[in-house]
C-alpha cells in the first residue's frame, strides 16, 4: 500500500533539516505521538545524518484481529538517512519504519524542498504487511496511523519553532 503524504514548514529546508536533527524536537515528536517509552539516537557522518526513534505505541483503538497479533502495545522504530543539501537547499533521505516482532514495515523517502510557505516536507513509502490472508487489513489499520505521524510533525514543528 502506497503511503504518500506532505506538510509544509515555515523555515527554510536547512532550518527544518536542522529542527528534525535536534535531539529535544525527536523527544517531543515521540512525547506528542502518545509514546509510552521512547529512545532516540542521532549519529552524525560526514556528509551524512542518521535519526533513529524507538517508540513504544498502545495499541487502543486497533481492531481485535489486530490486537490479537501484536497484543496492548508495539515497539516502532523509525529510521531517516539524511544525505547532504543539494544546492537549492533541499535534502533527501532514506525512510524505514519497522513495528518490532510484525512483519509489516514500511520502506521509502522523505525529502524537504523549497516551496510553499518555506519548506515541503514529503513522505513516499510503500507499506507492506507480509500476514497471509489479513496483510492487506493490517496494512489499512496501519496506514492511516503512519499518515497522521507525518501530519503530527507539521504541528510538532510549528510548536517547535514558537519556543525557539
Amino acid at each position: 500500500m502506497r503511503i504518500t503524504e506532505s506538510v509544509e514548514h515555515d523555515a527554510s529546508p536547512e532550518q527544518v533539516f536542522e529542527m528534525l536533527c535536534t535531539h529535544d524536537y525527536q523527544e517531543l515528536k515521540c512525547e506528542r505521538s502518545g509514546a509510552l517509552d521512547h529512545q532516540v539516537t542521532i549519529e552524525v557522518e560526514e556528509d551524512a545524518t542518521t535519526v533513529v526513534t524507538r517508540r513504544q505505541l498502545s495499541t487502543e483503538g486497533f481492531p481485535d484481529f489486530a490486537r490479537r497479533l501484536v497484543g496492548e502495545t508495539v515497539d516502532v522504530v523509525e529510521t531517516q538517512r539524511w544525505g547532504s543539501a543539494s544546492p537549492d537547499g533541499s535534502r533527501q533521505a532514506a525512510l524505514t519504519v519497522d513495528i518490532s516482532g510484525t512483519p509489516v514495515h514500511l520502506t521509502g523517502g522523505v525529502s524537504l524542498t523549497p516551496g510553499g510557505s518555506g519548506t515541503v516536507h514529503a513522505v513516499d513509502g510503500e507499506l507492506k504487511a507480509n500476514v497471509p490472508l489479513v496483510g492487506g487489513r493490517i496494512e489499512k489499520v496501519v496506514a492511516p496511523v503512519l499518515e497522521r505521524a507525518v501530519r503530527l510533525e507539521g504541528q510538532v514543528g510549528r510548536e517547535w519553532r514558537e519556543r525557539a
